[in-house]
């Protein structure tokens, strides 16, 4: 349908929404849902005249953008398993009582946190904003919790974070660190865990319990904090 719709804006030029309804043969609801993922996209656009909003359809050239960004986003995706996999293959050099588990969707993920929050503190290499994009709801009640049991969290995220409503709606201590620091996977220390998060249209945690990888994670972000930046 977002195909369906952009072409018909391509034809059209700028339009109100009426001439593009009859175009796409679209429900008009759809439409308008559909005008509001492709601006999300930067696919499309509109401004104001008399009150009444003409919408356009941006350069064609913009699709290669949302490509190359894909494939960034696959990229730093493949980077976020391989640096799983590779933490996670210390266990076969260790005891058998240490373990690894896998978690799942939007539940699984909240299983992980919930486990984060029976503890009195951890510290975290924060995603960019991934966390409340696939919790929804829960990412503000993990807030509030933190909060009223009085975990102490130490987060450190990408300096293109400060001072956005994302980095401000974290309940904890953080500090900025610039772009070549940019960890692929969330990640989370804690309780002689390690919790790895990593969004793919699947969202799937997998956590390693080991005291010594999580002292080898410990050690690699005390170094970081140091060097990162207050917010």
């Amino acid at each position: 349908m977002e195909a369906k719709v952009y072409v018909a804006l391509v034809q059209l030029g700028s339009t109100k929404a009426g001439p593009l309804i009859k175009r796409a043969e679209l429900h008009r609801a759809t439409v308008y849902d559909v005008l509001k993922r492709l601006m999300e996209k930067g696919l499309a656009t509109y401004v104001t005249k008399q009150k009444t909003r003409h919408f356009s359809a941006t350069h064609p050239s913009c699709l290669l953008d949302i490509v190359e960004r894909q494939k960034q986003e696959i990229k730093r995706k493949e980077q976020a398993i391989n640096i799983a996999i590779g933490r996670l293959g210390k266990l076969a050099e260790e005891p058998a009582k240490e373990n690894a588990s896998i978690f799942q969707g939007r539940r699984g993920l909240i299983t992980v946190l919930e486990e984060v929050l029976r503890c009195k503190e951890y510290c975290s290499f924060a995603s960019k904003g991934k966390f409340e994009e696939v919790l929804g709801n829960y990412f503000h009640q993990f807030q509030m919790k933190k909060r009223a049991r009085k975990i102490r969290a130490r987060i450190l995220m990408d300096d293109s974070l400060k001072g956005s409503a994302y980095a401000r709606s974290i309940y904890g201590n953080f500090r900025f660190l610039p772009g070549e620091y940019n960890y692929p996977a969330a990640t989370f220390i804690f309780a002689g865990k390690v919790a790895f998060f990593v969004f793919a249209n699947y969202p799937t945690a997998f956590t390693v319990e080991s005291k010594e990888v999580a002292e080898s994670f410990r050690s690699y972000f005390e170094m970081l904090w140091k060097r990162a930046k207050p917010g």
